[in-house]
């Protein structure tokens, strides 16, 4: 085995052995990163301001068990036509208390945007907790979480088996040939913001084994200079968000690097790649299949 191979196996050795989650189960009650806890049992009227949270309860057939959710801005939720339906209790970021009570809510499940939410429902008593995807492995065990909050073990356990066996399919194809290539998904152009190692899409690029030239920049949404950009010399860029398409990549110091030379530039879907819900994995195959392409160019 060569050394790239085996440095390969090693990453990612330890991206899958060092894990911990942003909702975990202790003593029968499940408990978020700000200490928040609710029982672990099945709920019957749910209000979700947290859009994975949506996705993933129509995944399991359980949209019955939803009374309400928070609407999104600019990204879709699926199943758009079903979610656009849904009775409203605000914007995700700043859901409204007084229609999240209307409901009669038996749990509440919020996105790290609305914690100030959090602090109104904990003085009125209100269940809730606040669901974070910062890595992969928060999918799956929030898929476990979420199947035992709806009564949908069964339909959880099926769509999890599917998630794992693609994210296998993914790492075996990663070690018998890694991409070895250098990037970066950028979130708006002007100035140039990108992802971190610290975000979801830096945590898939990771996986992917591909060097993320904001890697290490401070800030949720970090800006590459231009002097950065054209040093590190990206062998692609992806765009997300307000970046509709490759041709809103071409900017004079992108034209300059190896992805602006080659039109290594193309879009992800934000609404899955910025999203912990299984439809995640979907687009990191595109992702993989995109990079695939650039590698052999």
């Amino acid at each position: 085995m060569n050394i790239k191979k085996r440095f390969f196996l090693l990453l990612t050795f330890c991206f899958i052995s060092i894990v911990s989650y942003s909702l975990e189960i202790k003593d029968g009650m499940v408990v978020d990163k700000y200490n928040n806890s609710v029982e672990l049992k099945e709920y019957n009227r749910i209000v979700l301001a947290d859009p994975a949270g949506i996705e993933i309860l129509y995944m399991l057939g359980a949209e019955n068990k939803i009374v309400a959710i928070g609407k999104t801005f600019m990204s879709k939720i699926e199943p758009v036509e079903k979610t656009n339906k849904l009775p409203s209790v605000g914007n995700i970021t700043k859901p409204s208390v007084e229609k999240i009570l209307s409901f009669s809510p038996d749990l509440v499940i919020l996105n790290t945007m609305s914690i100030s939410t959090g602090d109104s429902l904990k003085k009125l008593k209100i269940p809730f907790i606040i669901s974070e995807t910062e890595k992969i492995d928060d999918i799956f065990k929030n898929l476990e979480i979420y199947g035992e909050f709806t009564g949908k073990k069964v339909e959880a356990e099926a769509i999890y088996q599917d998630g794992k066996k693609r994210v296998d399919t993914l790492k075996a194809k990663l070690e018998k040939e890694p991409l070895n290539l250098k990037g970066a998904i950028l979130y708006v152009t002007t100035p140039m913001l990108a992802f971190n190692d610290e975000s979801l899409p830096g945590e898939i690029m990771r996986f992917l084994g591909v060097k993320n030239i904001a890697g290490d920049l401070k800030g949720s949404r970090p800006i590459i200079s231009q002097d950065l950009l054209i040093r590190e010399n990206p062998d692609f860029l992806a765009g997300a968000m307000s970046i509709k398409s490759p041709d809103d990549l071409k900017k004079s110091a992108v034209l300059k690097t190896t992805a602006g030379k080659k039109e290594n530039l193309f879009i992800v879907d934000s609404s899955k790649i910025l999203r912990g819900s299984p439809r995640l994995f979907e687009e990191m195959e595109k992702f993989y299949n995109e990079l695939v392409i650039i590698k052999n160019k």
